[in-house]
């Protein structure tokens, strides 16, 4: 096994302060000069390390402030996790989220895969209507592993305050530092196409997500169906 490097090793050594709650959410990390003394590292080194945690947005670099334990604000939700907008759209609108069900069941073999957990393992399965200007537009299936969100409960889910990321990040220091997606063609089922306005069987877009933590353990599996009609899926790139 290849060896970490000194920059690499400190980098290991605040992600687990952060999965402690060393540092909780929002929090500023000690100053560079005593943090590399108490790592006993040179201020390099400890920067170096820092950098990589603010390029995967685990910590948040303020001018003039420090360094921050990032948050899941309504602007980080935005611009980094949610990419739904309108055709004709200049910027991204906050949805609104109708609660469909919230129900305890045991993992498939798919679920069980996506959540690393094993097949039967308790499960919560949350499916959420998205609004945008009045519209139905995209459903939301969630998965979660009950064991780390045992006491999730449905009134937790419809009253939190703030986005599900901040609920997962608050109430249980599950912080989701990034996501993979994959986007595929589907055609929607006659619920679905009821809460969407549209025919059975119509064409939708299926995102399928794994929403990733601090060590990149899988959090939430998550598959949206969106009404391609007056929405589409964004991405930004920045080279």
């Amino acid at each position: 096994m290849k060896s970490l490097t000194a920059y690499q090793e400190v980098k290991q050594k605040i992600t687990e302060d952060l999965v402690r709650g060393r540092f909780p959410m929002g929090q500023a990390l000690p100053a560079e000069k005593d943090f590399a003394k108490e790592l006993d590292v040179s201020i390099g080194t400890l920067r170096k390390a820092v950098d990589e945690l603010v390029a995967e947005g685990i910590v948040i670099r303020r001018q003039g402030k420090g360094t921050y334990v990032a948050e899941h604000d309504l602007k980080r939700l935005l611009y980094y996790f949610f990419h739904i907008v309108r055709h004709d759209a200049e910027k991204k609108v906050y949805p609104k989220v109708e609660l469909a069900s919230f129900v305890s069941a045991v993992a498939n073999k798919e679920e069980a895969f996506k959540l690393a957990i094993k097949e039967g393992s308790p499960i919560w399965r949350i499916t959420n209507r998205l609004y945008l200007d009045g519209d139905c537009v995209m459903i939301d299936q969630i998965t979660l592993d009950k064991k780390r969100f045992k006491k999730l409960t449905r009134d937790d889910f419809i009253s939190r305050e703030g986005s599900i990321y901040q609920l997962y990040q608050m109430q249980y220091g599950q912080t989701v530092v990034r996501t993979n997606e994959r986007l595929r063609a589907g055609l929607a089922n006659k619920q679905f196409a009821e809460w969407l306005s549209l025919p059975p069987g119509s064409p939708v877009l299926v995102i399928r997500r794994i929403a990733l933590g601090i060590q990149d353990e899988p959090l939430e599996w998550r598959v949206s169906t969106l009404n391609t009609t007056n929405h589409e899926y964004f991405s930004e790139l920045v080279a």
